[in-house]
Parts: structure tokens; C-alpha cells; sequence
């Protein structure tokens, strides 16, 4: 190396993922009077127009539709176990799995198939033709060198006029017997780096650095804005905010199952520009958003638009970490709301395996998954409502972070006087109505789990001198967001647990009946934030085609607290909090 040369160091951001590896189940030689069963319940329209030309090939060929075991009376449906797909294993010689037609759909239907070829007997997935590379990802994380698809001409579930003109059936039942009987598993296009220490070099510094940004957008590590070198010396800096081991796992994180170590995390939090004190904020949003919960392996992977929005509620670490509670609290200048939020974007994708198109399957995405980190607006309280920690089961000293899959921002600017809390409830019922229209057929758009309301100290305050508790207006708002049960069900049987069985029999005789939106009262979140002036809420919607809840956990920091804010501070930005004037 010419001695001009500068040679940057850098530890790997990516997640170890450990994986026990298992062949694909052997192909059948010849399917003559073999028993083929179809599983699932998405694309049923295809399964005439791929059996006819099944038995036009395959003489004395079995092709049958799977039937789970009946439910016994007063049972809820439960997922299947290892024993179900066992069950279908040894009852059949070769399994098509449909539908992979979405970022969720395919997922379910490759992990299915993944079952089945571990016990023997091989599987093909109908997906969609953009599904193929996360139908791959999804087997490759199960332990199987890869699958074997069939795939429609198209990236929808076809309609029957689609099957016939464009022959889908013909095409499909050759891919197939193909996937049954000649397919062989293709090497990953990826490539996997596994040195846990990279050089990078240059003329000088900049040209190194810019070097390392360049491999990291090319191996898919980076957000596609600059990124702080994650050195030995950065990444060590950066774990003096925490007491865990670096080689403590935090979590397995989907949709890779790759291990988050305390170390990784750290690593992403230097590319992201954070400084050490905001680890135990990072650990504890890596905690929320890989709790059951929230199931993140549908946030990450689904072709709808959520992204995780983060809330702060603690008076003491706001404080202390200059987090931006008051004006544009949402929006950017303040180094912890940007950098917090910017980690835990880097860690889902360095953590979790995730890119655009090929695991993360959102046509649009979403701008909150950027960067997107707010605090609640404790002093908007005046002492009326108690902070969203304590709302959510915590202590009022331990600070919390609470994270929700948001999938819309709609925010409604009232007249400078906010009138009271009846006026408030109509502008949130309007925004709600609109998003009732968009999102609600199947019953499963943001009705079934946690919505979040931000009400500006403004709008608060109108809400204070009525003195309207939390529940008060959760419970005003649970009455007045309603929309006919036609509108409500689209004509679909409604789940039994969803509505009151006196409610859905007066629906029944009369489908416009108005019937609640929201599950129960406590599912509609209400935080202030924000900075006064005119009235202003935000009806956030939640992502509603997967069981995600609005999840919250403590923030715990290190005993070295104090020395460690005094030994990292500056760079703190002004934040503008006008003393609240109570009417």
C-alpha cells in the first residue's frame, strides 16, 4: 500500500444469522397415480383451470384440496402446529401451496412449504412474479437451499377471464410437475460478507470514508444518506451507554432471525449519528419492536405501508437527552429524535436482512420509516391526565418508549379558537370517516387494534377546563366513530369476538346500523405533543392486515447516567417551550 494511503477500519453492521441447514425433499420420479394436495386458502379460482391440465398430463393423478380438521363446537380457529403439517406431509406425495401474492401472503405460504419439505415430501408455491426473490429469502431463512415456485404472469390474484386468456392453468400445471419432479435448487444471488472487520482505502480520509459508503449502499447496509464510519474506537464509545455484555442477544430480529447483539445495535447507532447516552432509548425501541406483539416479521415484509413511530414519554430523559417534545417534534433539527429514529431504521435493515423488493415488498413505503422519534408533551398536562407511561401500566418515574406500526398521518388544523370537547370529537370523526371508507373492508383495516391520537397543548387545553379525563373521550370517541354495518363488513361474516352478538342481530335486520370502528375504547392511544397555537390533532391510523399492537417498554440507563451526560454533552439544540397560559 502507497504510504499515502489511508486505511479506514469498520466493524460489520449485519446481524450473525444461525440457521440449521436441511436439504429440499427429494423429487418424484414419475407422478403417474401420485396424490397431490393443494393448501390454502387464497386463488381457490385456480384450482379447476390447474387440475384439468394436471390430468390431461399425469395419468391417474390424485388432486385434492386440503380440509383442515373441523373445529369442535365453541372453538376458536387456531394456527397450525408441526403435527398438521405432518399430517399432510404423509398423506400425500407431492403439496402446492397457494398463494404468495403480497409482502404478507407470501411469507405464510413459503413457510408453510417449508414445513411440508422438512417432512419429505416436496412442495411447490404459486406467487405472484414480483414475489419470487422474497419467496427464495423466506425458504433460505427457514434452512432450505431454496424453493420450488410457480408463478403467475402477473403480481395480483388473476380473475377468471386472466386465467383463461392467458392460459395460467396450462403454464401452471407445467411449472408444477416441473417443481415436483426436475427442480433443483438455485444458489443464492447475494452475497454474504462475513468478516466482522472491513478495510477500506483512500488518498485520504474523505476518500476512504466515501469508499466505505459506497460498498455499504451496494451490499444494501445503508439508507441512502451518509453514514458515521462505525469504527473499534466509535462502536466502543458507543457502548459506554449501556451495562450489557456486547455479545448480549437482545432479540432474534425478523424477518432473518439474525441476532441482535448489544454490539450490532451499538454499530448501527454510530452509522446513525447518535451519541452514547441514547443507547438505552435504542435498546429499549429494539425491545418494543421485536415483542410479539407488534410482529415485526409483518411490518417488515408486508406490501402494505406500515412503519414503527416512536414515542417518548419521560419528563427526566427528554430533558436529558434534548429530545423535542414541543414544536415540530415530528419534523427535524434535534440530533436524538433524528438519530434515535435513524438507528432503529438501520438496525431493522442491518438486523432483520430487509431491502425494498426484495424482502420489504411496500409499493410506496412510508416516510416514517425514515426517521421518525416524538415525545409526549408532559407539561401540556398541567397536572390533568396522567402521562401516556402511566396510561400504559408504568411507573410515573420510569421513563418508557412505545412504538406503533402507523400506516397514515392525518392531521386536521381547527379555527384558532378550540371551542370544546364536543368540537373536537366531530373534527376527529371526520378525519376517521374517511379513513373508515378506505380501510375497513374485510373488517381488518385499523378497527381491530391500536390507533394513536396526538391532541397539540391547544387542543388540550380545551379538553382540561371541561375537565374530560383520558377515558372520558376515549370512550366519547369509541361512541361517535361508527360507520354502517354495510360499510362495516362488506358483506362478510364479522368474527364473533368482533361485535356483540345483540349488536350484530339488530345489524342483521338492518345493515345501517351504525356499529363502533374501534375494538373497545382503550385501543383508540391519546398522547399530547406538540406546540400550542391553533387546535391541532393527528388521527394516526394503524396498519390493520396483521395482529400489531401499540407496544411500550422501559427505558432503563446505566448507573454512570450522570457522568455520562456530562462527559458527551454539546450539540444540544434550543428548544422552544412557551409557558402554557391556563384559561
Amino acid at each position: 500500500m502507497s504510504k499515502n494511503q489511508v486505511t479506514l477500519k469498520v466493524l460489520n453492521p449485519r446481524s450473525r444469522v444461525e440457521i440449521d441447514q436441511v436439504p429440499n425433499a427429494p423429487r418424484i420420479k414419475d407422478l403417474t397415480g401420485k396424490k397431490i394436495v393443494v393448501l390454502g386458502n387464497m386463488g381457490n379460482e385456480l384450482l379447476a383451470y390447474i387440475e384439468e391440465p394436471l390430468k390431461n398430463r399425469i395419468r391417474n393423478i390424485q388432486f385434492q384440496k386440503w380440509e383442515w380438521p373441523r373445529l369442535r363446537a365453541g372453538e376458536t380457529f387456531r394456527e397450525p402446529n408441526l403435527d398438521d403439517f405432518k399430517n399432510i406431509a404423509e398423506n400425500s406425495d407431492g403439496v402446492v401451496v397457494l398463494l404468495g401474492i403480497s409482502g404478507g401472503s407470501t411469507p405464510r405460504a413459503v413457510l408453510n412449504a417449508a414445513k411440508i419439505e422438512k417432512f419429505g415430501t416436496p412442495a411447490v408455491v404459486i406467487v405472484g412474479s414480483c414475489f419470487q426473490q422474497i419467496a427464495r429469502f423466506f425458504a433460505r431463512s427457514e434452512g432450505l437451499p431454496d424453493i420450488a415456485l410457480g408463478t403467475l404472469p402477473m403480481d395480483y390474484v388473476p380473475t377468471e377471464e386472466d386465467i383463461e386468456k392467458l392460459k395460467i392453468g396450462e403454464k401452471l400445471a407445467d411449472e408444477i410437475i416441473g417443481g415436483m419432479t426436475r427442480w433443483s435448487p438455485q444458489p443464492p444471488e447475494v452475497e454474504v460478507i462475513i468478516e466482522e472487520t472491513l478495510e477500506f482505502n483512500g488518498g485520504d480520509y474523505t476518500e476512504a470514508q466515501w469508499n466505505m459508503g459506497n460498498f455499504f449502499l451496494q451490499h444494501c447496509w445503508s439508507d441512502g444518506m451518509p453514514l458515521v464510519p462505525p469504527t473499534e474506537e466509535a462502536v466502543n464509545r458507543m457502548l459506554e451507554g449501556t451495562e450489557l455484555r456486547r455479545d448480549h442477544i437482545v432479540a432474534l430480529f425478523e424477518p432473518s432471525r439474525g441476532k441482535a447483539t448489544i454490539e450490532k445495535i451499538a454499530i448501527n447507532a454510530v452509522m446513525a449519528g447518535c451519541l452514547p447516552q441514547y443507547m438505552p432509548v435504542i435498546i429499549a425501541a429494539v425491545e418494543a419492536i421485536t415483542d410479539p406483539r407488534f410482529y415485526l416479521l409483518g411490518i417488515q415484509c408486508t406490501s402494505g405501508q406500515p412503519a414503527p413511530l416512536l414515542i417518548i414519554s419521560g419528563h427526566n430523559i427528554v430533558q436529558d437527552l434534548n429530545i423535542n417534545d414541543s414544536f415540530c417534534t415530528i419534523g427535524p433539527g434535534w440530533r436524538a429524535n433524528t438519530t434515535i429514529g435513524r438507528a432503529v431504521k438501520l438496525i431493522m435493515t442491518n438486523l432483520g436482512h430487509t431491502w425494498p423488493g426484495e424482502n420489504d415488498m411496500k409499493p410506496f413505503g412510508n416516510p416514517f420509516r425514515y426517521i421518525t422519534l416524538m415525545a409526549e408533551n408532559e407539561a401540556a398536562y398541567m397536572g390533568a391526565w396522567d402521562p401516556l407511561r402511566v396510561a400504559e401500566g408504568f411507573d410515573h418515574n420510569q421513563a418508557t418508549v412505545s412504538v406503533m406500526p402507523a400506516i397514515s398521518w392525518q392531521v386536521d388544523l381547527f379555527r384558532e379558537t378550540t371551542e370544546d370537547k364536543t368540537y373536537t370529537v366531530k373534527k376527529i370523526v371526520e378525519q376517521t370517516s374517511n379513513l373508515a371508507k378506505v380501510k375497513f373492508d374485510r373488517f381488518s383495516g385499523n378497527s381491530v387494534y391500536n390507533n394513536l391520537m396526538l391532541i397539540s397543548p391547544t387542543t388540550f387545553d380545551a379538553i382540561r377546563r371541561e375537565k374530560c379525563s383520558r377515558s372520558d373521550l376515549q370512550k366519547a370517541l369509541f361512541e361517535a366513530i361508527r360507520v354502517p354495518y354495510s360499510e362495516f363488513s362488506y358483506g362478510q361474516n364479522v368474527p364473533k369476538d368482533r361485535l356483540p352478538e345483540e349488536l350484530l342481530e339488530k345489524c342483521r335486520e338492518d345493515p345501517e346500523t351504525m356499529v363502533p370502528i374501534l375494538l373497545n375504547p382503550e385501543s383508540l392511544k391519546i398522547c399530547a405533543a406538540g406546540g400550542p397555537g391553533p387546535g391541532v390533532v393527528a388521527y394516526i391510523g394503524t396498519w390493520g392486515w396483521g395482529p400489531s399492537y401499540f407496544v411500550t417498554k422501559a427505558i432503563n440507563v446505566p448507573q454512570n447516567w450522570k457522568d455520562l451526560l456530562e462527559k458527551y454533552r454539546g450539540g444540544e439544540c434550543p428548544i422552544v417551550k412557551p409557558e402554557f397560559s391556563p384559561t
